[in-house]
Order: structure tokens, then sequence, then C-alpha cells
């Protein structure tokens, strides 16, 4: 995950620079900004990865590289929108992060949290994703039909 970050974090090594990146939706995620619930927000990632994220509160978007703890202000004009997710290049990522402090990133068993003051805000972003379900953990089921008692 190191790896992935640095390359994201050095202007998109992993991904062609000038293309658009298809970001998902991530289902079941809370957010709370200075303990309050924000009403029109998303959260999302680029295929499985979860490092970086990119968070929408209304018409803004965040950038959040939660392995190098950095946010960077997105310009909404360059995210198409799309149904169930958006499109945008990290290569157009700003060259300045937001100044950030209280930094914390931890697995709470079925999620995992982060958290990060905007010091110019004074604005603490509280975001918590779930781990995706273990299939592995659930209990095998016979294909032969079952008889009800």
């Amino acid at each position: 995950m190191a790896a992935l970050g640095a390359a994201f974090a050095s202007g998109g090594g992993v991904l062609a620079k000038g293309k658009p990146v298809s970001w998902k939706v991530i289902d079941d995620a809370l957010l709370r900004v200075n303990d309050a619930p924000i009403k029109d927000w998303n959260v999302y990632q680029t295929g499985k990865k979860r490092d970086p994220l990119l968070l929408q509160m209304g018409d803004r978007f965040l950038l959040i590289e939660v392995h190098d703890r950095r946010v960077f202000e997105v310009d909404p004009s360059k995210i198409e929108r799309k149904s169930e997710e958006v499109e945008w290049d990290p290569s157009e990522r700003p060259p300045q992060p937001l100044g950030t402090s209280e930094w914390m990133a931890s697995d709470m068993g079925a999620a995992f949290k982060i958290e990060a003051k905007i010091d110019a805000e004074n604005r603490v972003l509280d975001l918590e994703l779930p781990h995706p379900p273990d299939i592995g953990d659930l209990p095998s089921r016979s294909t032969a039909p079952t008889r009800r008692r």
C-alpha cells in the first residue's frame, strides 16, 4: 500500500497521466464533520484500493491520501459525474495539500476510521469505511436440495 500511495503522490506513476480514472462509491461509509452528520456527501475509491479516496461534500471534492496523511482540494469542474461514480484524472491534483493536523487512521474491526483536522477551517473530518465482507467466513452451503419438516 505504501508503494501505491507513493505512486499517487508522485503524480500518478501507476495511472496514465491525462487519463480520467473511474472512482466508485463506497457503500455504507459514515461521515461526520465536527461531530455533525453531513447531508449531501459521497466517498469514492478506485477499484478495490482505499488509498487515495475522493470525498465529495456538496459541490466540494477533497482528495485524501491516507498513507501520506494529506488532503487536497480538487477543482469540481475537472470531475465528471455519473450516476454511481465520478471520473477524475489524479494527475490534476493540486501541488499543495491543505494544512491538516490531528491525523488518525485505525482499524476498528468492522470498519477503517480516518480522522483529520483541516486547520484553516477548524473542521475535523471523521470518516468510517466498512471492511468488505470476507466471503470465506460464510458457512458453505450444500447444492443438494434439503427437505423441510
